[in-house]
């Protein structure tokens, strides 16, 4: 298939077990032509044949006498064998070691992704010429982002945990950090402090509280909005102005 290749060692034509192939194979070459360039094709051919026809490493159906008929040089299976790169069962399967290191497509995305890796380091990243105008936008914008993260770094040591609702049924405790949430009210330990002191001032409960702070959109609880028998009364409205007859004015609370 196009683009399908084996990876090799660049220093593999001086590498030990070449050289004691490259030995091996002498006395089976009557035309005394092998070397370690015809050695390295013979690995090349044979551990082609593997990637094309295995995917873990192994074939079923191959013996030594096969594989040198395949790659077309008689010997050079035992060979490397012999220098274990190569291994038969003594039946009909030959294996090949450290086959998920060097072959296989796990071992190609690996090698892709160092090349990749190499690449973009030697590839230097484009500087683009900023305006004036786009400079003081990315200044902006950067102090933007800083101001963003300082609120929310302030927002999350404002956020209490979970000893403050300690007791407190889970949806209870999500209604009200969602009422406070909506009122842009963050939820402290002094303004839980004074819910808990009120409420028991009222003589109920906190969870009874809060419950109540969710009903009626209560951004906080004061004892003196509950009457002794539990009724509750009105919330103290503020006071607006109010034109009367005439040139008097009167001040009062709202019919």
């Amino acid at each position: 298939m196009a683009g399908d290749w084996i990876k090799m060692r660049s220093e593999l034509q001086s590498h030990p077990k070449v050289v004691r192939i490259l030995s091996a194979m002498r006395p089976h070459d009557v035309q005394n032509a092998t070397d370690k360039f015809r050695v390295i094709g013979g690995l090349h051919a044979a551990w082609s044949v593997f990637d094309t026809h295995s995917t873990d490493g192994v074939l079923f159906g191959y013996t030594p006498d096969l594989l040198d008929h395949v790659i077309g040089w008689p010997g050079f299976a035992e060979a490397m064998i012999a220098v274990d790169w190569l291994s038969f069962d003594g039946r009909e399967t030959l294996t090949l070691p450290e086959f998920d290191e060097h072959n296989g497509q796990s071992a190609k995305r690996r090698a892709e992704d160092q090349k990749r890796k190499r690449d973009s380091r030697k590839c230097p990243q484009p500087v683009r010429n900023l305006s004036a105008n786009d400079a003081d936008k990315s200044r902006n914008e950067s102090g933007l982002d800083k101001r963003e993260d300082k609120r929310e770094e302030q927002k999350q040591k404002t956020t209490p945990d979970g000893e403050l609702f300690d007791g407190i049924p889970e949806q209870v405790v999500h209604d009200f950090k969602q009422l406070r949430q909506k009122l842009r009210a963050p939820i402290t330990t002094t303004a839980m402090d004074g819910i808990r002191r009120e409420a028991g001032k009222a003589g109920l409960t906190l969870t009874a509280a809060l419950t109540m702070c969710c009903e009626r959109g209560w951004r906080g609880f004061k004892a003196e909005w509950v009457a002794g028998n539990g009724s509750v009364t009105p919330q103290p409205t503020k006071r607006r102005k109010q034109l009367g007859e005439g040139s008097s004015t009167n001040y009062g609370l709202p019919k």
